[in-house]
């Protein structure tokens, strides 16, 4: 096996986006470029009333991109400056409600009642309704893989039962009014009284249960609600409803095509404003330099370096078998002795699976996110978010390892932003499962074919295949350079840094354009 680059060579073979030199910080631009008036709203017009925004942020993950960073900083940079109420289970966690009072930014928990009996079957309908109106080979395997892990007969024959109702000819659009008219909003009504909110942004389109009665909320309560898809998946590979908020912003033109398409939406209701959570990776921030990177995990710098990206036992039951493989090809020369490993892992995975491959030599094992405290009685969400300057540290973390694996997750985006290889995990630790139960099942999906296509990452079908396409990755990074370059293309739309800012712009001509709580009474 040829010998892998050295670090200076490896330096050389790739440059990150996000050091161009002389790039403007995107807040920055939109300050000297974009700012109105002080005494204007963002279509200047003279204004002195103060409107109020409903921010929700369910879920830890959302934290980083909606709570923290440009997009807030950009509404806040508005003058008038809006009110910010950011709706949260996570009202209790006491580092991020001093950080949002800080800026003047209240942050209330959400209770919403479980969804009754009538609002679970309806729901339940939408999701089949979808399935059968969209023809998604994900959304088909998906609702395979629930059947394949339901244990209880009865829940099997309401499925059966739920399926032949769908066969009526009841369109999704009643089934979503018969949805609205049943859902308990009576937890909200002193939140939407107290606040008299002019628009609600959601972090989902409904995708997450503890959003699906505050946008019934919202639409019982004439709010205007704008949905914001943080990820590149949701509209084509989740067996779930997207509830039709009056507007959606999404990272691309497939997207866009997907939620008129597949999800009804008016065109002119949706709008292409950027992969949000990339923007640290296009901004022009600075990110820390492979030797201080290297020196965070405990690794040389002067040493390949492969990165392996965790998933949680949903998706994959035993990842710890792939850290086995891999170290133990870095252990018997089947790869570059000097090689390490970093275990990257995944909020929702667990550490402690991992402990005993560290050794400090070849192994390192991080889990770069901190807990966040949830209101009591608050639903039981993800509640892990990245680290202070988590974004930048991913980032750092994507430039500067040597090859990426992961579990045909984002990823494998991230990576190729980076012009890092990248492979990923086709093969099952358990032979011949079927293919709603494994990890095959990501490769059918709509929204992975851009990978598949482009040829950007490789998928391994076996142990030997894994420990022989890192082996070729290291000895040349060029290898599918143009497949990653492509998948950028076509995932991103954008480049510049600036998606949180055009979000957060098209935020305020919405709330600017919204009527007035006061013309609503």
């Amino acid at each position: 096996m040829n010998a892998a680059p050295n670090a200076a060579q490896r330096a050389s073979l790739r440059t990150a986006p996000n050091s161009v030199p002389g790039m403007v910080s995107p807040v920055r631009a939109l300050a000297e470029d974009h700012r109105p008036p002080r005494n204007a709203d963002t279509t200047g017009a003279p204004t002195g009333s103060r409107r109020t925004l409903f921010l929700s942020v369910p879920a830890g993950h959302h934290v980083a991109d909606l709570a923290r960073g440009p997009f807030l900083r950009t509404l806040l940079d508005a003058r008038p400056q809006p009110q910010v109420v950011v709706l949260s289970p996570f009202a209790a966690d006491p580092h991020l409600v001093s950080e949002l009072e800080r800026q003047d930014v209240r942050c209330v928990p959400v209770f919403a009642a479980p969804p009754g009996l009538g609002a679970r079957v309806v729901d339940s309908i939408l999701s089949e309704r979808f399935l059968l109106d969209s023809g998604l080979r994900a959304v088909r395997i998906q609702r395979d893989r629930a059947r394949l892990m339901e244990t209880w007969r009865g829940r099997r024959a309401l499925i059966a039962l739920k399926a032949a109702v769908c066969q009526l000819p009841v369109s999704r659009r009643a089934w979503f009014q018969v949805a609205q008219r049943i859902a308990d909003v009576s937890a909200y009504r002193t939140l939407f009284e107290t606040h008299r909110p002019d628009l609600l942004v959601t972090a989902t389109a409904g995708f997450l249960p503890i959003e699906i009665p505050l946008i019934y909320a919202a639409k019982r309560f004439g709010v205007s609600q704008m949905g914001v898809d943080l990820g590149w998946d949701n509209l084509s590979s989740k067996y779930h409803t997207v509830l039709p908020v009056d507007h959606l912003a999404v990272w691309n033109e497939t997207m866009r095509e997907e939620a008129v398409r597949f999800h009804g939406f008016a065109a002119d209701r949706v709008r292409v404003t950027g992969a949000l959570p990339f923007d640290a990776y296009f901004g022009g921030e600075p990110i820390p330099t492979r030797a201080e990177f290297c020196a965070s995990v405990g690794a040389d710098p002067a040493r390949p370096l492969v990165t392996l990206a965790t998933a949680p036992a949903l998706v994959y039951p035993t990842t710890d078998r792939i850290v086995e493989i891999l170290a133990r090809a870095i252990g018997d020369g089947a790869l570059d002795a000097e090689a390490q490993l970093l275990v990257r892992v995944h909020p929702r995975d667990h550490v402690d699976l991992y402990a005993r491959f560290h050794d400090g030599r070849h192994v390192f094992v991080e889990k770069p996110f901190e807990q966040l405290e949830r209101s009591r009685g608050a639903p039981e969400l993800d509640s892990f978010t990245p680290v202070a300057d988590g974004r930048r540290r991913l980032a750092a973390t994507m430039a500067h390892s040597d090859v990426v694996v992961n579990f045909a997750s984002t990823t494998t985006v991230e990576a190729a932003i980076f012009d890092t290889p990248v492979v990923n995990i086709g093969f099952d630790d358990a032979p011949a499962l079927p293919l709603p139960l494994s990890i095959g099942r990501y490769y059918q999906f709509e929204h992975y074919q851009p990978v598949v296509e482009t040829g950007a990452a490789h998928v391994a079908t076996s142990a030997d295949d894994l420990v022989g396409a890192v082996g070729r990755y290291l000895a040349d990074p060029a290898i599918d350079a143009e497949g990653r370059r492509e998948l950028v293309r076509r995932c991103c739309t954008f480049t510049d840094g600036r998606a949180s800012i055009r979000l957060a712009r098209w935020v305020l001509d919405t709330l600017a354009q919204t009527a007035p709580a006061e013309a609503r009474s």
